[in-house]
């Protein structure tokens, strides 16, 4: 009897050690907290830093968050799924806690292309078409590029537009037009026409470079319905330079000053017609004298023609260009450029310079100058003197077709 009750009390003494150390145990696993500091899901883009958020540990009222360890297999340049896990180890218990990661790349690829439009000789290898195209984690794209030559002939003389799409691992995908033209002959020489002012019937203009606009448009109606390319400064400059092809029917239509009938509040006769033609013109504008948010438009670049130096003078040269010094002849030029914000062209006042205002265009940074001339523009030409075919009101169609044929 006696032997059954000792057995009875250990087994007492177990079950309350048991029950006292199970008890604790649930205390300090109830008093013992850890919780993350922000959200528990992320979304990093590819090459993002993460920046460490941690989390909070307490036991009772106690703080214990310096005590928190966290692991992690995060690679913020890799496109995955990560995690980082967090623990706190208090009085021989451990709680965790985790924060999933999830690396992204949401950035489109990109082409290498440029503005210009891609101008091919017939029957030319279609790999003139191929483009490049690239990507922020991929890298090199090019050889998934995709075009669409439907409607496109290689053999057949004309403008073509040929979408190109590409698409990264990550979904992303990108898609461009480019404009491509076809022509039997690249141009080894081209007419740069040379305006100053346009008026409608009802107006006047006593000037002798004046353009009636009947006229321009039947000159507009020629060059289109004869596949004429009407050509950005740019594309002029790069042609001048060996850096692109242009087809044998480019030109250039230049136009000098900014006065009557070329802005939006003196006339607003040029630029309505450029856009209903869809024709790139360039306009030599004396900056000082206009404002040049009058002339904006997608077909009209705009280009130095002084700042406040268009002037005839007494000097022995008719521009005043020609009669100042050096140095102010370059600040003059300098903030003609502040407001055209382009360092492409210059034209000459007059047609007027020396070799003296040549130097200082060159200092200014232009690339090329337009003069007088009365003939085409080759690449031989001095691209400080660059010649035009001055338009006057009296210029009939035949010697107009025949300056630029």
């Amino acid at each position: 009897m006696k032997k059954v009750t000792i057995i009875g009390m250990i087994v007492l003494i177990i079950n309350v050690f048991v029950c006292t150390y199970f008890f604790m145990d649930y205390k300090i696993n109830k008093n013992l907290k850890i919780d993350l500091n922000g959200d528990a899901s992320i979304t990093l883009n590819v090459g993002e830093e993460y920046q460490e958020l941690g989390a909070k540990a307490s036991y009772k009222d106690k703080d214990i968050s310096g005590d928190v360890k966290f692991e992690s297999n995060l690679d913020n340049k890799k496109v995955g799924k990560y995690t980082i896990t967090y623990e706190i180890k208090y009085k021989n218990k451990t709680k965790k806690v985790v924060r999933n990661i999830d690396v992204v790349d949401k950035e489109k690829p990109a082409f290498e292309v440029n503005n210009n439009k891609l101008v091919i000789l017939t029957g030319s290898s279609l790999d003139q078409l191929d483009i490049k195209a690239s990507d922020n984690y991929d890298g090199d794209l090019s050889k998934k590029v995709e075009k669409n030559l439907d409607g496109f002939d290689i053999n057949k003389p004309g403008e073509y537009q040929i979408s190109y799409k590409v698409k990264d691992t990550s979904g992303n995908e990108e898609i461009i037009n480019k404009d491509v033209i076809v022509t039997n002959n690249f141009a080894t020489s081209i007419p740069v026409l040379n305006y100053h002012f346009f008026y409608e019937n009802g107006q006047s203009c006593n000037e002798l470079i004046c353009e009636n606009m009947d006229t321009f448009r039947k000159q507009l109606d020629y060059l289109r319905d004869n596949n004429y390319y009407t050509l950005t400064i740019d594309e002029f400059t790069k042609w001048m330079y060996g850096e692109i092809e242009l087809p044998e029917k480019s030109i250039l239509i230049t136009v000098d000053d900014g006065a009557f009938g070329t802005s939006k509040i003196n006339g607003n006769n040029l630029i309505p017609a450029l856009e209903q033609y869809k024709m790139h013109a360039t306009l030599f504008l004396i900056t000082g004298w206009w404002d040049i948010e009058n002339y904006r438009s997608p077909y009209l670049d705009i280009q130095s023609h002084t700042h406040d130096l268009h002037y005839e003078a007494s000097c022995g040269h008719r521009s005043k260009v020609n009669c100042v010094s050096y140095d102010a002849l370059l600040e003059d030029l300098r903030k003609s450029i502040d407001v055209v914000k382009d360092t492409n062209s210059f034209c000459f006042p007059f047609y007027d310079y020396t070799e003296s205002s040549i130097n200082a265009v060159k200092e200014a940074g232009f690339k090329i100058a337009f003069v007088g001339g009365r003939r085409k523009a080759t690449r031989d030409d001095d691209k400080y003197k660059v010649p035009r075919y001055p338009i006057y009101d009296t210029t009939s169609m035949d010697s107009f077709i025949n300056m630029i044929s």
